[in-house]
Parts: structure tokens; sequence; C-alpha cells
């Protein structure tokens, strides 16, 4: 794999045949994560919205027609959607008013680095008008992967890198390694790819906008690391939060 360079317009990542397969199978997972029901929901009662005590606001219709939706059990699907505020009224409220389009806007990012990979033969090509669709997408998959992989701080990472980076006994690692070894390290190594394609989009994403490039460009480089605050940085080892 070659990380994002700028090729004239176009931002362009090099994709091995395996990288391509398994990069697609990660982002179905995840769509079917977005997509998939987050179980019974419970009607809001008028009488439960009055006890609120919001007598002529304008959202109090809202409120008695909508529906309380628990929060997933799915700690990866926690990462893509985590609650709103420390509150947990205030929480359940934002979650109910907001997660449908959150979902919606979320899976349509991930469709559409579904089409850019897909389309890669060999070359990813995103345009600078999409890179924010696109890094957001990235930072979504990385975040459920480094949640399956437990990685919690900048040491979790650093010994990611280090399981994928380290000269192993041929390319598909020690001979003793058994089935859940040789998943983990699969695991590892998809994380560390998607890492190095998140950092080095949003890196051209920000050098265009020093640069004075693209307004769209340079706006999402926020946005394509939105969701990381709680990930190690990406850059590899060593790294700061």
């Amino acid at each position: 794999m070659r990380t994002f360079h700028q090729e004239g317009a176009a931002f362009v990542a090099r994709l091995e045949a395996p990288e391509r397969a398994v990069l697609l199978e990660v982002v179905d997972d995840v769509v079917e994560l977005l997509d998939a029901p987050t179980g019974p929901q419970r009607p809001v009662a008028a009488d439960e919205a009055g006890a609120r005590e919001h007598a002529g606001d304008p959202l109090d219709e809202v409120r008695m027609q909508g529906h309380a939706l628990p929060a997933p059990v799915d700690p990866a699907v926690l990462r893509l959607l985590p609650h709103g505020s420390e509150d947990a009224e205030v929480a359940a409220e934002f979650r109910r008013l907001t997660e449908g389009d959150l979902r919606s806007t979320k899976s349509d990012q991930l469709l559409r680095l579904r089409a850019c990979i897909d389309a890669a033969w060999p070359d990813l090509v995103v345009v600078p008008s999409e890179a924010p669709r696109i890094a957001a997408a990235l930072t979504d998959v990385r975040l459920v992967t480094s949640e399956r992989l437990s990685v919690r701080t900048d040491a979790d990472a650093d010994a990611l890198y280090r399981l994928v980076l380290e000269d192993a006994d041929g390319p598909d690692g020690p001979e003793d390694e058994d089935t859940t070894e040789q998943a983990h390290r699969l695991l590892a190594t998809v994380y560390v790819m998607l890492s190095l394609l998140q950092e080095s989009l949003v890196e051209l994403m920000i050098a265009g906008l020093e640069a004075g490039g693209d307004d769209a460009s340079g706006t999402a480089s926020g946005t394509a690391a939105e969701g990381t605050d709680d990930d190690p940085d990406p850059t590899g080892p060593g790294a700061p939060h």
C-alpha cells in the first residue's frame, strides 16, 4: 500500500488487491452495524413529556411524538454514536433527536468510501470536494477496528504497530500462530492501514487549507478527525493523543 499523495487535483493512494478486498469487507461490516436495529423503542407518553415542564416550548410536540432510543449495547457502535451528555436525561433526548440522522450520514459516507475502494484498480482516487466524507468514513471504520482490538492507550496502539511492522517468519507471521492469533494480526494490519490512509489524507487536506486551496477540503480536516479524541493518534508509535 502507498498512502495518499497528490496527483494533479486528486488525492491518490495505491491499494494491492488483498488490501482492497479486506477494506471492502470491514467497511461492509461497519455499514451493517449502523443499519442494525438498536432494540425496542419506548414511546414517550404525553404525561411524561408534560412532567418535564416544557410548557410553551415549541419542541413539546416533537418530544411527545418521538420515541426513546436505547444506547447501543455494542461498544463499537457506541464509539460511532456516543452519548451526547454525561446527564442521562439530556443524553437520551439528544440521542432521540439526532441518532437517526447521524446513522444515515455515517452510512452514506461509508458507502461513498466503499464505492471509491471498489473502483480502486489499483489506485484509490479521492477528489478534494469528497475528501471530508472519505476521511470521516475512514475514521469511523478505524474506531470500530480499534474497539475490536481493545485499543485504549498509545501503548496499545504502539504494540499493534510493532506487531504489524516486525519482521516475522514470513508474510503470514510465525508458523506456530493459532487461528485466533492470525485473526488478531490481520485485524491489527487493517487498523494500521486505516490509520495511515486517514492520516495521509487529512495531512493533504490541511496542506490544501494552508496553501489557500479548496475550502471544502480544508474545512473538513476537523470533521475527518471527529470522533478520534478517545482513540490513539494514527501516526504510529509514540504519537500523542
